[in-house]
This record gives C-alpha cells, structure tokens and sequence, in this order.
C-alpha cells in the first residue's frame, strides 16, 4: 500500500506541476477506478499543492533577486572598426584595419557599494591601446581585463566616495597628459562640493597608483594623484599633481616594455629623471548655436603641463583646440582641431596618446577630426594628424589618417 501510495504521490506531484487544474480530474478517474480512496485523494491533493507552494516560493524568490540584480545594473559596451594610414617620412607607410571592442557592468551591491567590470580587446597588454589589428591569417583576437573596481560611499557623506581596482580615468584630462584608454590601476578618493545656489561645484580627487611591483625591490615604482577644480554649465577647469616616485634608476623596459624609447631620455636602458607633474587643464563654451531640434556647442580647451622635477630639459607640454558640435543623436555631427607640442620628458612616455606621432612623447603637430552620427548610437568619423617628432625620439615626420565606425549599446 505504502509503495502504490508514493508512486502515485511522484505521479500527481509531477502532473500538479506541469499541468495544475488538471491534477482534480486525475485523482477523480482514480478515485473512480478503486486505485485510491477520497480520503488518500485529498491527502495527496493538499501535499502536491503544498509542494507547488513551495517550489513557486523558491521560484519567484529566484526571480526577485535576479530582478534585482538586473535593475540595478548598468550594461555598456561599443565596438569600433578603424581603418588607419601611416605616412612615415624614415619608414614605409603603413595601413591596417583594426577593431576595438569594449563591454562590461556597473552594478549597484547595495546603498553605499557599485561594482563594475569591463573587458577590451588589444594587440598586447598595452595601456594606451584597446585596438586590434585584423593579422595572422584569421586568428582569433585576445581579450583583457580592462575594469574591475569596488566602490564605497558612505551614508552620510554622499558627496564622497572610494575606489579600488582597475578603474576609468578620475582625473579631468585631455589626451595630452593621458592617453583616452588608459584605465589607471590604484586606490583613490574623490569629492564633490556644489556651490549653492549656482550650478557649479568644486571636485577633488586623490589617489595612489602602482607602477611596477618587483619581487627583488621593496621600493617599488608608484605614482601619487592629486587633482582640485571647479567647474558649471560653461566653464571647467583643474589643477593636477602627478608625482611619481621610483623612476629615476628605475630600468624602461621592466617597467614599460610596451613604450621603451618611446621619448623619455634613458642612459643605459634607465629613467635619467624623475617625473613630478604640475598640470593645468581647462575648457570654455563660448555659446550653443541652435541646429535643427539640437543644440551645438562651441568649446574651446587646453592643457598644460610641466615636469618640475630637479634638472630637467625638455620638460614643458601643451595642447589647445577648439570643439564644435558633438555627434550624438541621429545626424548630428561635429568638428574639432587641437594642436600639441609634448617635449621628451614633460610626461612618462607610456601616459600619451598612442595614436599622435605613434605614441609617447617628443612630439608636435596638428589634429583633425569631423564625425557625423549615422543613427543614434552610431557615428561615422575621419580624422588626420601631422606629426614630427623633436629630435631625441626616432620619429621624424608621420602622417595619420583614420577612418572610424562606431556604435555604442
């Protein structure tokens, strides 16, 4: 009796499950065929929908969570294909096609924690360069950790915040001081101050960033950032600090393999100076002119930025532009021209653009760009740098052409 009573018990449970209104009919035709009494009928009946109640319970309590996690996360990603001209004055001229693919999270743990994450695509583990080259007949293309960062705000301090990990850029910046893909490595803090009742405010960050981290040496090369500005609708400016410890004696190529000699002066493969940063960074929107249901801002920008540190030459950088438009929604479009001149050892080589002048510094030239947006999301872009080195970088004159489509999502 027992046995006949759980293999019928396993049979209804089953049924109760995929089937629920049907279960009464069922246990009526075994009532009917003497298989089982009235009494055992609603016994099973009560324990098969309390087993449903419970799987629903598990179920749904599944179902919020993920809910939840969905709701409070923040999925973002682009892809870009370049196609890219170098004309070189000492070397062959060089085209390649290239793809940049970036995608990750953030989400939101609880009131006072975000998480995120983001992996790119890349030639090589290189800071400045998310791009990879379409080479070695179809092979696959790597992927690397890009992102991964905690932060932490407390409850009753909103206005301030901590992070750790491999994070986005804190600092307001051009891309003459920091090259536009880099995702510095450390522990910072920032804070916000708005100035009631204007719109502006004042943001601070500070931060502690590793450079290169030997098991031989205790005094590691690291890099302290400190940054304070002020900015509105129109007007945003900063006053950085980057002062770096370690370099100086420290061997290029264990520290930056991917940009030795790429400007920095090096006797016998080692950092001759050291790289103490004051940086000045600033933008203007001079008006909005009005363009159909949008508005095109005119900005003009520029950035400054000095290596104070004892005995230096060449230590002076600087860049200005002017930015029209910005290519956001659907036939929109903009255009922009900045020129620079970054001398050998006004940053660390590996912090600059990758692109101007093949990367690092002792440099000068000009930049300019138009892209048009396709559709929301998607923008269509050329532009060409003139460049020429400054005498102490194997780099004379080059010649960049780049031709961009991309979307974001």
């Amino acid at each position: 009796m027992l046995k006949r009573l759980m293999v019928v018990a396993t049979l209804i449970f089953s049924t109760m499950v995929a089937f629920g209104s049907e279960v009464d009919r069922l246990l009526d035709k075994l009532v009917e065929k003497g298989i089982l009494t009235e009494a055992e009928a609603y016994k099973i009946s009560l324990e098969a929908q309390d087993e449903v109640n419970k799987q629903e319970a598990i179920a749904k309590t599944d179902v919020d969570k993920i809910s939840k996690w969905i709701k409070n996360t923040s999925f973002k990603g682009d892809a870009r294909i370049r196609y890219e001209v170098h004309d070189r004055e000492l070397k062959d001229d060089r085209h390649r096609t290239r793809l940049r693919f970036r995608w990750g999270f953030d989400t939101k743990v609880n009131d006072q924690i975000k998480a995120g994450f983001r992996i790119a695509t890349g030639d090589s583990a290189q800071a400045s360069s998310a791009n990879q080259t379409f080479t070695n007949s179809f092979d696959d293309k790597p992927i690397w950790l890009d992102r991964a960062y905690i932060t932490y705000t407390p409850a009753a301090f909103k206005n301030l915040s901590f992070t750790g990990g491999k994070m986005s850029n804190p600092f307001y910046n051009t891309n003459l001081v920091w090259s536009s893909d880099i995702n510095p490595e450390g522990v910072i803090t920032q804070i916000d101050i708005p100035i009631t009742p204007t719109p502006g405010k004042i943001f601070a960050t500070a931060g502690y960033f590793p450079v290169y981290e030997s098991k031989d040496d205790y005094k590691d090369p690291y890099m302290l950032g400190l940054q304070a500005g002020y900015e509105n609708n129109r007007f945003k400016s900063a006053v950085s600090y980057y002062h770096y410890d370690g370099l100086k004696g420290g061997v290029a190529k264990n520290i930056s393999p991917s940009f030795y000699d790429k400007g920095n002066t090096l006797s016998g493969g080692k950092y001759v100076y050291d790289y103490h940063l004051l940086n000045l960074t600033t933008e203007l929107t001079l008006i909005e002119l009005p363009f159909g249901e949008n508005k095109m801002p005119l900005k003009l920008y520029g950035d400054y930025v000095n290596n104070i540190a004892d005995d230096v030459k060449n230590k002076e950088g600087y860049l200005f532009g002017i930015k029209l438009g910005k290519a956001k929604n659907k036939k929109t479009w903009e255009f922009g021209y900045d020129y620079r001149r970054i001398e050998s050892d006004a940053i660390t080589d590996f912090m600059a653009d990758g692109s101007f002048c093949e990367g690092g510094t002792d440099s000068k030239g000009h930049t300019i760009g138009f892209k048009y947006a396709t559709s929301d999301n998607s923008t269509l872009g050329i532009s060409y740098m003139i460049t020429e080195g400054l005498g102490n970088k194997k780099t004379d004159k080059v010649n960049t052409l780049q031709i961009d489509f991309a979307v974001a999502f």
